[in-house]
């Protein structure tokens, strides 16, 4: 089996465009009145949310495992996203859509799985979330300390999907998992 290195980078929105948004506190011009409160309650926007079906919360509590990659996945209808509870940090793995055009259409002919070599890691302080763009390929957070608790907003499809499992994957209407050890005979390994 192959292994390729990952050493994550700092998690910046700079970083992490075309992955996703970052969810931190935003620039002072991003943010507004929420139109009842003044000056009490401020509010921004700060990623492009979205779900073509209901959604749901889950708490998620990780303790670290060891960090390599074994599957990735994506999803098709919504912007799953994960917020950090407790401040704790943690590293993402992602892959750039291949699917899913920048424009939000679908491209058929291109590859269903993500592009190897192009996968990269990112570490996250425990200050900030991440919101997904719809197609980014993605590994489960590995957490840097015992009891990480993350929520984790997803669609009720994607949780329907993650039970049809078939040969070690899982796929669906917004879901697609796949190993990449199996398909690839590649260990992806962050480090560092």
């Amino acid at each position: 089996m192959k292994r390729k290195v990952l050493t994550p980078k700092r998690a910046t929105p700079d970083a992490l465009a075309g992955y996703g948004s970052l969810l931190a506190p935003p620039p002072a011009d991003l943010v507004r009145e929420s139109g009842f409160y003044a000056e009490a309650v401020r509010m921004s926007e700060p990623a492009a949310f979205t779900s073509r079906d209901d959604m749901c919360l889950a708490l998620a509590t990780l303790n670290p495992r060891p960090m390599e990659v074994r599957w990735m996945e994506y999803h098709n209808k919504h912007t799953q996203t994960f917020i950090p509870l407790g401040g704790k940090p943690f590293v993402m793995v992602l892959g750039r859509p291949t699917c899913r055009r920048p424009d939000g259409s679908w491209d058929g002919a291109a590859p269903r799985a993500p592009e190897i070599e192009e996968v990269e890691a990112f570490a996250f302080d425990g200050s900030a979330g991440l919101c997904l763009n719809i197609g980014t390929w993605h590994e489960f957070p590995f957490p840097l300390e015992a009891a990480t608790n993350v929520v984790v907003v997803m669609s009720e499809e994607t949780k329907r999907d993650l039970k049809n499992v078939g040969d070690g994957e899982a796929r669906g209407g917004d879901l697609e998992k796949l190993d990449l050890q199996k398909r690839f005979g590649v260990i992806l390994e962050v480090r560092g």
